[in-house]
């Protein structure tokens, strides 16, 4: 599976498809910036692959969350720094092998970013591959030097992982590690996410000693859940009783809660408030029938908007408008949301005999004209 899923990274409608649904006005000409190599070891898509074993729906979630992260830190850079000058500094901290890099640095000279992970290899992948500045990381945030201030932090995933106090530990390292108009960013997991039945301990935080990263150490890399009293705690045990934050529920992918903290107390926050979240959805059958029809199926919504009113299909190329309407009971359940519960789509497409396989994109965009990839791949003929 993992040949054919770099095999679709090369392939020029791939690439094509996640340009046509990056969020960056200006950009006309994709040229060769766009650089969709995924490391061997790049245990998102490892992921990914296990759970969906179809290289075209991984790799698909794989670029749709990419593009979402990138979204979402676009929408919250711009409102704090529209202009970033020259000696702008961002960080992408735990960054991983680089899934919000390679489009980071299409919006941002690479000058500007620096990146810090933990895995050696990661790190060199994401330097040498995107050319952005390198901070090895450590166990312990008592230990990681970065040699200077920031401007912006990202954090994407890291803190809902973190056990008990190095949760604390970590938040108060890279808060001391903004400029006095800084601004950090992290992601966790809220209680809301829980599975039925489980509820968080009397301090607001459960740790569970499990990840999909077996490389790292299970004892403080785990799997973690917080409520919002808890993260309030922390920042104001570190920044000081009443510092301003805004929280912005699943923001990142729809799933993750974003916290936003500015390294001054006077800063107004308030701006977040026009926050989008995009369209998301996916395609949960993806075939060629014995009649010869394509066919799919799946569900496309808005948490800004609710429930989208089409989804966009190219099948080789010709353009398709689905409409939705169907019941999916099962994504307002997920989303606690009543919006959504006519999400589902269905689509069927009689093929010529003669074409033995096809292009498909799927693409569900709201009203604002924000795009996000469910699918892209080639599907062909049972032989």
């Amino acid at each position: 599976m993992r040949t054919e899923a770099d095999a679709l990274c090369r392939d020029h409608r791939f690439r094509r498809a996640i340009w046509d649904h990056f969020q960056r006005p200006g950009n006309k000409s994709m040229g060769m910036a766009l650089n969709t190599a995924i490391h061997p070891n790049d245990q998102m898509l490892i992921h990914s692959l296990r759970h969906h074993r179809d290289p075209n729906a991984a790799l698909s979630q794989y670029y749709n969350v990419a593009l979402q992260q990138h979204f979402a830190a676009q929408q919250i850079l711009q409102a704090f720094f529209p202009n970033p000058g020259p000696d702008f500094a961002f960080l992408d901290f735990a960054c991983g092998f680089g899934r919000l890099v390679r489009l980071l640095t299409l919006s941002l000279p690479a000058a500007n970013i620096w990146v810090a992970e933990i895995q050696k290899d990661a790190l060199a992948f994401v330097t040498q591959t995107f050319n952005v500045q390198a901070l090895e990381s450590s166990a312990s945030p008592e230990q990681f030097q970065a040699g200077r201030k920031f401007d912006f932090i990202w954090v994407a995933s890291l803190f809902s992982h973190l056990p008990p106090g190095l949760f604390q530990r970590w938040l108060e390292r890279l808060l001391s590690l903004l400029n006095p108009s800084g601004i950090l960013c992290f992601s966790v997991h809220d209680q809301a996410l829980l599975p039925v039945g489980v509820g968080l301990p009397e301090v607001g935080i459960l740790f569970n000693p499990h990840s999909e990263n077996a490389e790292l150490d299970p004892k403080t890399y785990g799997t973690t859940f917080v409520g919002e009293d808890f993260v309030k705690r922390a920042i104001h045990e570190v920044s000081g009783e009443g510092h301003p934050y805004f929280r912005i529920p699943k923001g990142l992918a729809q799933e993750q809660d974003l916290y936003v903290v500015a390294k001054s107390s006077s800063l107004n926050l308030s701006g977040l408030q026009a926050f989008r979240y995009g369209p998301w959805g996916w395609v949960d059958e993806r075939r060629i029938l014995e009649s010869g029809e394509l066919y799919l199926r799946g569900w496309a919504a808005s948490l800004d908007d609710g429930v989208l009113p089409a989804v966009e299909i190219k099948v080789n190329g010709t353009f398709h408008r689905c409409p939705t309407g169907l019941q999916r009971k099962d994504v307002c359940q997920v989303f606690r949301d009543d919006r959504l519960e006519s999400a589902g789509w269905e689509f069927s497409y009689p093929l010529d005999s003669k074409i033995r396989e096809v292009w498909v994109e799927v693409t569900a965009r709201t009203i604002a004209n924000e795009r996000a990839l469910l699918y892209g791949g080639s599907l062909s003929r049972s032989s």
